[in-house]
């Protein structure tokens, strides 16, 4: 399955979706995406100079919709290499068009671009007083991990 066929579930959204990976030209309307207008540019900027860092977007004949910001790592395991892990980083949907399962499919995206890169897991840290989000993520099949140790710098 390629990235253009994770579009799995039809949308009650009238338009025709398709996801792509994102490149410079995407810039401004990956900006208006963002809440933070004054620092949206360098944030879009920095992802798109990132390596490791893959964006990808979901596209209408309106424009940019949404954006799954993912984050390729190696993580090293005893006496076995290293393998590949997949953190979805960001996931944002314009604002207007949200309930409309356009998440979802950047997701169903996001997890396809991951197995055709051998990862092994992709993973989605969620905050506690993020409901909505983790809600969103458990419904696609996300389960909650607890090996991570995490002290406040």
């Amino acid at each position: 399955m390629s990235i253009m066929e994770a579009e799995l579930e039809p949308a009650p959204l009238p338009l025709a979706i398709r996801v792509r990976l994102a490149g410079p030209r995407d810039c401004e309307a990956l900006c208006e995406l963002l809440d933070d207008a004054a620092h949206a540019r360098e944030q879009v900027l920095a992802w798109l100079e990132t390596p490791g860092t893959t964006l990808l977007v979901a596209q209408s004949e309106v424009g940019v919709l949404g954006v799954a910001v993912l984050i390729t790592r190696l993580v090293p395991m005893p006496g076995a290499g290293a393998h590949k892990v997949v953190e979805v980083d960001n996931l944002v949907v314009r604002a207007d068009l949200r309930g409309r399962r356009i998440g979802r499919r950047l997701l169903a995206a996001a997890v396809e671009w991951s197995r055709q890169r051998r990862a092994v897991q992709v993973e989605a840290i969620v905050g506690d007083i993020n409901r909505d989000a983790r809600r969103f993520y458990e419904n696609f099949g996300f389960l909650a991990s607890n090996d991570r140790l995490v002290l406040a710098a």
